[in-house]
This record gives C-alpha cells, sequence and structure tokens, in this order.
C-alpha cells in the first residue's frame, strides 16, 4: 500500500484525459470546429476567408481562460466580414516600452523591435504590457501548436 502512495506522489501528469489541458484543449477545439465545418461544408459556397473565420473562431471559443483568445473572439465577432479579420488599426496601437531620454543601444532597440514584433503577432497584444503579453505568448502558441495537429489530424482522417 505506500508503494501506490509513493508511486502517485511522483506522477507529473494525470492519466485521466480531463485533467490533460491539452487534451481538454483538444477537445472543445475539435468540438468547436467539425460542426462549424460540416455545416460549411452543406453550404458549398463557402470560400477559404470563411473557412479560417470557423478555423480561428474555433481557437478563440476553445481558450476562452486566456486574453488573447478573448482579444480574437471580439476581434471575429465584430467584424461582419470574415475578409477583414487580419486588417489591424495602427493608430489603437500602445507601445511596449517608454523610450528614455538618451538614446537606447543597439541591444536594447533590438529587443525593443522583437517585442513589438511580437506585440502585433499576440491578438491583443498591442493593449497588453510587457509582463502581460509574455505570459499570454506561451499559451498562445502551445494553442496554435495543438490546433495545427488537430486540423492535420482532421485532413488525414477526411483523406
Amino acid at each position: 500500500m505506500e508503494r501506490q502512495i509513493i508511486n502517485k506522489k511522483k506522477r507529473v501528469f494525470s492519466l485521466e484525459p480531463n485533467k490533460d489541458p491539452s487534451a481538454v484543449f483538444t477537445r472543445k477545439y475539435t468540438n468547436h470546429l467539425v460542426p462549424a465545418l460540416k455545416k460549411l461544408n452543406m453550404n458549398k459556397s463557402s470560400s477559404k476567408q470563411t473557412v479560417k473565420h470557423e478555423v480561428d473562431m474555433a481557437l478563440a471559443l476553445s481558450a476562452q481562460e486566456f486574453a488573447w483568445s478573448r482579444f480574437l473572439l471580439e476581434k471575429l465577432s465584430s467584424s461582419t466580414n470574415p475578409t477583414n479579420t487580419t486588417s489591424s488599426s495602427s493608430s489603437n496601437r500602445v507601445r511596449i516600452l517608454e523610450r528614455s531620454d538618451k538614446e537606447s543601444g543597439d541591444e536594447e532597440g533590438e529587443i525593443e523591435e522583437k517585442l513589438r514584433e511580437l506585440q502585433k503577432l499576440l491578438p491583443g497584444g498591442e493593449e497588453m504590457n510587457v509582463e502581460e503579453m509574455l505570459s499570454e505568448i506561451g499559451t498562445y502558441i502551445k494553442c496554435l501548436e495543438l490546433q495545427t495537429i488537430a486540423l492535420k489530424s482532421i485532413v488525414q482522417d477526411t483523406t
């Protein structure tokens, strides 16, 4: 009996699928995406932009606990035309780092530029401070990886 308790303490992941965040996300993602794709398939007049919109919508709906997801969902919901989902307003961009009065060094300038690029890639990143953005970017990348795996699986199952 003691040996079983020790072994349970050493386990670093759950054997239950509902406890694994990757499995939960993937299940939610496919539960949102598959019905939407079936509906589009019945329509037959759907464009690539419409499919992309549904793929992005499934991503946003599957990870609502993250700030980037809420920003993506708001952006997708506010666009009446799915082709407008890639446009962004440069007037609303918020700077990540404030420039100091003195000139920054080359290395600092490169870091600032890379942070701005990350800020543009992350949905809602332009409205987050550096700490928030960096904490969100990891989950965004992980969800994109899981999305890719799920989409590959769907494609393999249908071909």
